[in-house]
């Protein structure tokens, strides 16, 4: 429902049956020539987090955490790195360990409107609708076009029984390019009840 845009390349939870042909053993290449740079040299931070990316890509969650954990583990204060291994969590269904990425992203980068992004969409995921409303809220004040927050802000508000407020909001993400019929789906689902 989130990860609205690239940052630094950031993945965005990309099947590889969705890249054009080619594109895979692209990727691939791509992997083994950072891994050949990595036994040259094992404590680039960078080189991991690239390669993290990449496996991100080629819809490889557990061995993108991998290098994003040897990335950070290297360089601490690297927000892209916690970012996306965050949508990793998000793409194994793991929204705990998502809510810690997204908030260490946040903890380094305090304007990153995609971080409060998705650990509104994590936490609508994990039930947690209050605090989903709040890190919609955030995403909006950084940036007031971002209509998946608007989305998640309107499913909360669904779930919270904050009707008016909650078909504003959809109104709003609709005219953000949020799909209306998915939208509607979801706030009926969250007004049975949370989501666990």
């Amino acid at each position: 429902m989130t990860q609205d845009r690239h940052q630094h390349g950031q993945q965005e939870g990309h099947q590889a049956a969705a890249h054009p042909a080619g594109a895979v053993e692209e990727l691939q290449r791509r992997v083994e020539e950072l891994s050949a740079a990595m036994d040259e040299r094992p404590n680039d931070a960078e080189l991991y987090y690239q390669r993290g990316v990449l496996y991100g890509q080629l819809v490889e969650p557990l061995a993108a955490i991998r290098d994003f954990n040897s990335c950070v583990k290297l360089d601490p204060k690297r927000a892209d790195a916690f970012y996306n291994r965050g949508l990793a969590y998000i793409h194994l269904r793991e929204h705990l360990a998502a809510v810690q990425d997204f908030t260490e992203t946040i903890k380094l980068d305090p304007k990153n409107v995609d971080a409060y992004n998705n650990r509104a969409g994590a936490f609508y995921e994990m039930g947690r609708m209050e605090q989903a409303k709040k890190d919609a809220d955030e995403a909006l004040r950084l940036n007031p076009k971002q209509g998946s927050a608007y989305a998640i802000r309107a499913i909360a508000n669904s779930a919270l029984g904050h009707g008016d407020d909650a078909k504003g909001d959809a109104t709003k993400a609709r005219e953000l390019g949020f799909d209306g019929h998915l939208l509607y789906h979801l706030m009926e689902r969250a007004k049975k009840g949370p989501r666990v």
